[in-house]
């Protein structure tokens, strides 16, 4: 997620990682591009195996190349000591060969850090220094506080906010209910819209099962759906190209984000945004939820949140294997192709 947090030193970097990826990162390798002195886009994946390295550095390469940052810092996140030296090496190799210039190259182990390109002792002593928590930089974690940003201890605790919810059964058993009951006539399409503002209104109550079972509907409408997404990731997809009733429930409401996401307000209105889909995702049982954290995961990597995206691509795939959506996504997401772009 692009950033405008001015970073002095590695160690400020260090702190700001866990905010930007989401959750503390653990046996894991991180890449980071600067450009005109923010952080851009920034990529973590599982230590590869040591056969798999080199592979690995150059299936990332094509993505770094696309994104042409003015630098990339690149840091190994390990158990055990050297775990991540040949990933940081075969991808140094990579990178070096394509003119792509290395910021920096750190390795983080039980809760410290050394830099690879540093030789004073003074300022990177051999045994490392050690990582910093938020509340020893509290100024470059600033931004991300007053957005309500906090990361979550590690990927798994990530992905369980999308993960069936207490109240997923509720929503199955009046699924059910209603089935049993009979199908009866079909919800309007302006009924399903409705539901839309008071699940995403960040003043309103906490959305109930009946609102959660009437936009799980909607999102099967794939005009509905893709206008949802139109709505709520500006420059992806534009309105007038879904069919002219939907447009029309749509119309009044213009842009669900306006300005760009440096802004206080446009943020906290991201935000707000975030957190109902979450909400909706954790109420919705396996059956019903691929189209809604498809949604989740359009407009989370519309944001810049890798991390998000995946987690709830991943549920949204295990539910449903074949949601097009869904894999066309994660396609993007794993070729870092932005949205709009």
């Amino acid at each position: 997620m692009t950033t405008n947090v001015k970073l002095t030193c590695p160690r400020e970097l260090l702190a700001v990682v866990p905010f930007v990826l989401g959750f503390h990162p653990a046996n894991s390798l991180v890449l980071l591009c600067l450009s005109n002195n923010k952080l851009g886009l920034t990529q973590r994946l599982n230590l590869p195996r040591p056969e798999d390295a080199h592979d690995v550095a150059q299936a990332l390469l094509p993505t770094l190349v696309t994104e042409n940052p003015d630098s990339v810092i690149i840091i190994g996140y390990e158990d055990r000591a050297g775990d991540s030296l040949l990933a940081l090496e075969s991808l140094t190799s990579t990178l070096q060969s394509s003119a792509l210039p290395i910021h920096d190259r750190l390795v983080v182990r039980d809760g410290r850090w050394r830099s690879l390109d540093c030789s004073n002792s003074r300022c990177c002593p051999p045994e490392g220094s050690t990582v910093p928590e938020a509340a020893d930089v509290p100024g470059v974690i600033s931004e991300f506080v007053g957005q309500g940003v906090a990361p979550h201890p590690d990927r798994e605790s990530l992905a369980r906010q999308v993960e069936p919810g207490p109240q997923a059964a509720a929503v199955a058993s009046l699924m059910r209910s209603r089935q049993k009951a009979g199908e009866g006539p079909a919800v309007p399409r302006a009924e399903q819209f409705a539901v839309w503002p008071r699940i995403l209104d960040p003043d309103g109550p906490a959305i109930n099962v009946d609102d959660a079972a009437l936009a799980a509907v909607s999102l099967l409408d794939i005009e509905i759906r893709d206008a949802m997404v139109a709505w709520l990731c500006p420059g992806t997809l534009g309105l007038d190209e879904l069919g002219e009733e939907v447009q029309r429930l749509f119309s009044g409401l213009g842009s669900a984000l306006q300005g760009n996401d440096t802004d206080p307000a446009p943020t906290g209105a991201q935000n707000a945004i975030q957190d109902g889909l979450i909400r909706l995702c954790a109420m919705l049982p396996d059956d019903l939820a691929a189209p809604a954290l498809t949604l989740l995961a359009s407009f989370t990597w519309w944001r810049g949140d890798g991390a998000l995206a995946r987690v709830g691509l991943a549920r949204a795939l295990r539910c449903d294997p074949e949601y097009r959506l869904a894999l066309l996504l994660a396609q993007m997401v794993q070729l870092a192709i932005r949205p709009g772009h």
